[in-house]
């Protein structure tokens, strides 16, 4: 499998996602600093998440009711993902979200998402027929096979997630963590296990709803050169 022009297997180096989520709070400036943060750390990808006003999710809402103030504060429009989309793209970064509206479908398309992101949440009813190419599905809040053209990432539905509770490697079928536990030991221990895809929430600073799941841009540099490393030893 590949997304874009990378390679993706136990056999190659572990595809490092930093995910910024909802975290710029609707600032574009914010946004641009994930994706320089993401740049400079090594990763291979800087993800978002994406919502659109008023308009119905066709995923669950249970858990998630309050969150819908800071999702309202942190939209953006579509020409100000494109720029985020330019940012990334001059930087050689791959640019996605997580969308949660047929809106972000669209606007994913009009993106040329290299990848398209489920979260755990939203796996039953994702319009899987409705999008091409890769696909990466998160389980921690359903239970989901191997399918043609997928990534299975392993992950825990708590944040942060305890280490205690952070192993990974659950099923047969797992080629990944999503990990939120704030540190970097998941995704170390996943890529010594041989873990194709890593991905690992970023934060600028202590403020934002995912703060305590999320790692500091200089950890996320450990998680990528700790990946490098294993590469250059294999």
């Amino acid at each position: 499998m590949k997304i874009g022009n990378r390679k993706i297997g136990s056999d190659q180096p572990s595809y490092i996602i930093a995910e910024a989520g909802t975290a710029h709070g609707g600032d574009l400036y914010i946004a641009m600093q994930f994706v320089e943060a993401a740049k400079n750390a090594g990763a291979d990808a800087i993800k978002f998440q994406m919502f659109t006003p008023r308009e119905e999710l066709f995923c669950p809402m249970e858990g998630d009711e309050d969150r819908w103030t800071w999702w309202n504060k942190s939209m953006l429009t579509l020409e100000k993902w494109k720029g985020v989309k330019r940012y990334a793209d001059d930087l050689g970064l791959h640019f996605f979200a997580s969308v949660f509206q047929k809106t972000g479908i669209e606007w994913g398309k009009e993106l040329e998402f290299p990848v398209w992101k489920v979260a755990s949440r939203a796996a039953y009813d994702f319009p899987y027929d409705d999008v091409s190419g890769p696909i990466i599905v998160s389980n921690g809040l359903c239970v989901v096979g191997p399918a043609p053209n997928q990534i299975i990432l392993e992950c825990r539905s708590e944040y942060p997630t305890p280490l205690a509770v952070a192993g990974w490697l659950a099923t047969d079928f797992t080629n990944g963590l999503s990990d939120h536990s704030g540190t970097i030991f998941p995704a170390l221990d996943a890529m010594a296990r041989g873990a194709s895809v890593i991905e690992v929430h970023i934060k600028l600073n202590d403020t934002g709803p995912d703060a305590e799941s999320s790692i500091t841009p200089y950890n996320l540099k450990q998680i990528c050169e700790a990946r490098d490393g294993f590469a250059a030893m294999h």
